[in-house]
């Protein structure tokens, strides 16, 4: 490792770290002051508050270290460039690829941290805030589990034995759901392909409705279409969506084939799967995009500038993920397009960006 490589590199570790920190802490505080209300209501002992915000840590690094990875070089060049060592180096005939590779470089290294945190650390941390949450402080006894790739939910009447819950289409397939009268007695089961929310209300698809007396079977009827009265809404059974969300990427693929073997439509876990893959990548894209606005600085205006143009761009981006992967979790756009149309156009845009620099130094 050269010189010049080290320097860049210990500059630019120096900034992310005590961005990365200052980010984390901002972001506590901020939850912190979110969840007042709801610390005042369950006054919970502060060991409790403090593990809780423990755990949520892994989970908001993965979040922010993207933002940090931008802005830690626009601090690490802008600086240099204050300090003219920008303008000494490529006077001196360094080109600007060689500037940029350590921090690509550096990119790549973080967007592998980030994918190893998301599949070993994020997920059984964020469990464990949970249960402290619902649990610890809040008193409530869990009413989800996993077994055997299937969901059982407790419900207000009754529990929900489920094989997988689409949120995006407000569905629920595989769906069973056991009515129970005291004293713990079945008093009806329904069987049904799949549930979907409409006009406010479920309605059942290839209906199988059992009807129990004391315990005995007394009735069976079917039908192609019922709307039953639920109490939960699509809303309560996000937890559900929770789970699968936060499974490791060996997990959620075999999660996926399980529900495909089995008939079911396994589009939104595709698109959750390509975005646990696409979202640690963006860190290499912001750092494609965060060069070159450093080192055009004298152009667009300082460090203040470049900083603004960036939350812009990163705002833009955020706004197009969301979208395109809402889009795909419906059907609409294939997983991979989903997950990856946002990071294909402004990986486009940064390599661009940096070309046009080089260039511009060129000549």
């Amino acid at each position: 490792m050269s010189l010049l490589t080290r320097y860049l590199v210990r500059e630019f570790l120096r900034l992310f770290l005590l961005c990365l920190s200052g980010g984390v802490a901002l972001y506590l505080v901020i939850d912190l002051f979110d969840r007042l209300n709801f610390l005042l209501r369950y006054s919970p002992d502060i060991k409790w508050i403090v593990l809780f915000l423990l755990y949520k840590i892994p989970l908001i690094v993965y979040q922010i270290v993207p933002a940090t990875m931008m802005l830690a070089i626009l601090l690490t060049l802008g600086l240099m460039t204050r300090h003219n060592e920008i303008l000494a180096l490529r006077t001196s005939g360094i080109p600007v690829s060689r500037i940029a590779a350590p921090f690509l470089g550096m990119s790549l290294l973080v967007s592998l941290g980030a994918f190893l945190l998301n599949e070993f650390v994020v997920s059984p941390a964020f469990q464990h805030a949970e249960y402290i949450r619902r649990v610890v402080i809040e008193g409530h006894v869990p009413f989800s589990m996993m077994v055997r790739d299937r969901v059982w939910y407790k419900g207000e009447e009754g529990f929900y034995k489920i094989a997988s819950f689409l949120p995006a289409k407000k569905e629920m397939q595989g769906v069973t759901w056991f009515t129970v009268v005291r004293p713990f007695q079945l008093s009806k089961r329904i069987d049904a392909a799949r549930a979907t929310w409409e006009e406010g209300q479920w309605f059942f698809y290839d209906v199988v409705e059992r009807t129990f007396r004391s315990g005995e079977l007394i009735e069976i009827t079917r039908a192609d279409r019922k709307s039953i009265d639920l109490k939960e809404t699509p809303e309560d059974f996000e937890v559900l969506r929770t789970e699968t969300d936060e499974m490791p990427l060996r997990k959620l693929t075999r999660y996926i084939r399980k529900i495909e073997s089995e008939g079911y439509d396994s589009t939104p876990y595709r698109v959750d799967l390509q975005v646990k893959i696409s979202f640690p990548v963006l860190n290499i894209i912001t750092a494609l995009l965060g060069i070159p606005f450093a080192l055009r600085l004298p152009r667009i205006g300082g460090l203040a500038a470049a900083v603004g143009m960036s939350l812009v761009l990163g705002f833009t981006f955020w706004v197009l993920f969301a979208v395109t992967v809402s889009i795909g979790q419906t059907g609409l756009l294939h997983p991979l397009v989903a997950a990856w149309a946002a990071n294909i156009l402004f990986a486009a845009l940064g390599i661009y960006l940096l070309l046009r620099v080089e260039s511009q130094a060129i000549h």
